[in-house]
């Protein structure tokens, strides 16, 4: 990848493709403590590299972190599929039909077994990457923003 115009561009359309791959990513969020608070979690669906939604239990202590700051950072390294991203944004917690059913599989029946997809303690998150960053192979770094 060339650092031109298009690099941008090409940073995004990779990252999506990374993403689109993903089974984990490491989600950090502002801890209580004073520090980031960095975890692996699954994302139930992503949206290109833009937008990412996670299915989550009410009591996670993510849930409490986010309603006090909602700023939040993504980050996913795939040596094999040749790079890795960083997307930093902000984190809606929603609790409404239409997001539970957007992010909605068999999968989460297991750990949602007090009621599935209307169980009362889901809650889902949707980030919303403002910008990012991809890096190549050859660790070459491509900055982008929405």
């Amino acid at each position: 990848m060339k650092k031109t115009e298009n690099g941008a561009n090409d940073a995004i359309e990779k990252t999506a493709k990374l993403l689109a791959g993903a089974k984990k990513v490491y989600l950090a969020t502002n801890g209580s403590h004073g520090h980031p608070n960095l975890r692996a979690i699954s994302p139930a669906k992503a949206e290109g590299a833009r937008t990412v939604w996670f299915a989550v239990h009410a009591d996670s202590n993510k849930i409490s972190e986010l309603v006090n700051d909602n700023h939040a950072v993504i980050y996913f390294d795939a040596p094999r599929m040749g790079g890795e991203f960083r997307l930093w944004g902000f984190v809606e917690i929603l609790d409404d039909m239409e997001s539970r059913k957007k992010i909605w599989g068999k999968d989460y029946e297991e750990f949602f077994p007090d009621g599935g997809i209307e169980s009362p303690s889901l809650r889902v998150l949707r980030f919303d990457a403002v910008n990012g960053t991809y890096m190549n192979k050859n660790m070459e770094t491509f900055p982008f923003e929405f």
